[in-house]
């Protein structure tokens, strides 16, 4: 299964990492962080798809080993639908980061960012989160062409509240990271939960 921790710059995303790797979750959970493969400086839209198809390609092979993967980047879900190994994976189950522009400008302003660039990190969360709730919201912005063959049409016909656009929001404006941090977790076990009770379902009606 691959878990997705996402959402724009400043939203909390590697604080939350760091607490999740010391993690024991009772079932192998690898968490690993988007850019750790690298980020070349003209790093786009087309350059993400190849990046996400790699990460769906890393799940399954820890898929294959009875393993998860916990993906934390800025990963939008439509992206990791469509990525072309993504259909392969046992489960996807994503989990996005939000904060308001106020609370985001100030912290990329703490974590030494470009002033000039913090407007467009505003405009990318804002959308981030749009898209996470309807998808139909501007998909143009991340249906862009690259070298990575994108199975769009897995969710071209979908709507808000369609059973595979589904995901969890959390707010990070008035939490602590560790707030956070112990909020995701709740999450991922649920997720873990949900999917050990189906496993059993099945096991049971064979």
């Amino acid at each position: 299964m691959l878990f997705s921790l996402t959402g724009a710059s400043g939203a909390g995303k590697s604080t939350v990492l760091a607490h999740l790797e010391t993690v024991d979750w009772g079932t192998p959970v690898h968490c690993v962080e988007f850019d750790s493969i690298g980020v070349p400086d003209d790093a786009d839209t087309a350059w993400r798809h190849g990046a996400i198809e790699h990460w769906a390609q890393q799940a399954l092979a820890a898929q294959a080993d009875g393993a998860h993967v916990l993906l934390c980047g800025q990963v939008p879900m439509g992206e990791l639908l469509a990525a072309p190994s993504a259909d392969r994976l046992e489960g996807i189950a994503v989990c996005l980061l939000h904060c308001s522009p106020e609370v985001r400008s100030e912290r990329l302003l703490q974590r030494g960012e470009d002033p000039g660039a913090i407007m467009h990190h505003n405009r990318f969360g804002d959308w981030f989160r749009a898209h996470t709730i309807d998808p139909t919201h501007a998909p143009e912005v991340i249906r862009v062409s690259s070298d990575v063959p994108m199975q769009w049409s897995r969710w071209a016909d979908a709507r808000p509240g369609d059973p595979q656009w589904r995901a969890e929001i959390v707010d990070t404006d008035s939490l602590t990271p560790a707030q956070t941090a112990r909020l995701v977790e709740a999450w991922v076990r649920g997720e873990l939960e949900s999917r050990r009770h189906a496993a059993s379902g099945i096991a049971g009606l064979t």
